[in-house]
């Protein structure tokens, strides 16, 4: 936890001594804590008084931002998985126990509902981005194979509303790419694929069309 707090307090002036004087002003300290696999961990960071495009006042935290802590909250990003994993097999109730005793970080079921719904915001978020990159053909990243493998299967998992009730099973597409086999991976019983790329997806009735 002590080693935690001296990374994040290193950080917090890094991105003092980075940032824009003209654009942020410091106002000193704001306490906080994130929630991790180890426990709850307190911590400082200075907050800034900054105008948006308007013109209007604003206080930001740029450790936060630095660490995309707005994105799920104030927990990091292995408990956020951890709790994400659960939740594909348990209700958000036993989630938040099971994280809760194992972590020794209190998680409420609601808090567990709200991390899923931050995750798939956030995921939603960059598929629109990534959509709107390809049709302007701006899309990042060019590879050429000669052959190009496909193996796609379909996964069963549990689903459950915001009042933790259970809802029907609904099946995840499963895709995996690969350009070939390692020989030299083989023989080391190791895993061999290369060039390997999994996505999944569930169809969005709402919007009419596949999320990966």
């Amino acid at each position: 936890m002590e080693l935690t707090q001296e990374i994040l307090k290193k950080k917090d002036q890094e991105i003092f001594e980075k940032a824009d004087k003209t654009k942020y002003r410091s106002e000193g300290f704001r306490d906080a804590s994130i929630k991790t696999q180890y426990g709850s961990v307190p911590y400082s960071r200075r907050v800034y008084l900054t105008r948006m495009e308007d013109g209007r006042k604003a206080y930001v935290h740029l450790l936060d931002e630095e660490l995309s802590m707005g994105k799920i909250g104030l927990v990091s990003e292995n408990l956020a998985e951890k709790i994400a994993d659960l939740a594909t097999e348990a209700t958000y109730r036993e989630t938040a126990a099971s994280v809760s005793s194992a972590t020794g970080t209190s998680v409420s079921a609601q808090g567990a509902w709200n991390i899923m719904q931050r995750i798939g915001e956030r995921i939603s978020r960059e598929e629109e981005q990534d959509v709107t990159l390809m049709k302007a053909g701006k899309e990042k990243g060019v590879k050429a194979v000669p052959v190009l493998f496909e193996e796609m299967d379909g996964v069963w998992i549990r689903q459950q509303d915001q009042h933790h009730e259970k809802k029907p099973m609904q099946e995840v597409k499963v895709a995996t790419t690969y350009d070939g086999w390692d020989s030299e991976g083989e023989k080391l019983k190791r895993s061999t694929l290369v060039g390997k790329h999994v996505v999944a997806g569930i169809e969005d009735s709402r919007q009419g069309r596949t999320k990966c």
